[in-house]
């Protein structure tokens, strides 16, 4: 029997704070449909065990000054336009 894969989705709140996520495999997507939080969307494979990677996350808005050494996961706008979410990931 061949091993399957398929798309986990994951919440990241809007709040201006740090959160680690495990996530069970690479992000491949990222938007939101809701202003108050990001979305993210892993690739997770039946193939491997459960390996979690926990990630630490935050939401900035656009203009948001960014204080620490980051790297940008994905960017998403809020449905009509009014809001720009952009996802960073707290670098070592």
């Amino acid at each position: 029997m061949t091993a399957a894969s398929f798309v986990l989705r994951h919440t990241i709140p809007v709040d201006d704070a740090w959160h680690d996520v495990p996530l069970p495999g690479p992000i491949v997507h990222v938007a939101t449909r809701d202003p108050h939080v990001v979305e993210v969307w892993t690739l997770h494979s039946d193939a491997k065990p459960e390996t979690a990677v926990t990630r630490t996350l935050r939401v900035y808005g656009t203009g948001q000054p960014v204080t620490e050494p980051v790297q940008h996961v994905g960017t998403a706008i809020v449905p009509g336009g009014a809001l720009v979410w952009h996802l960073m990931e707290r670098m070592p």
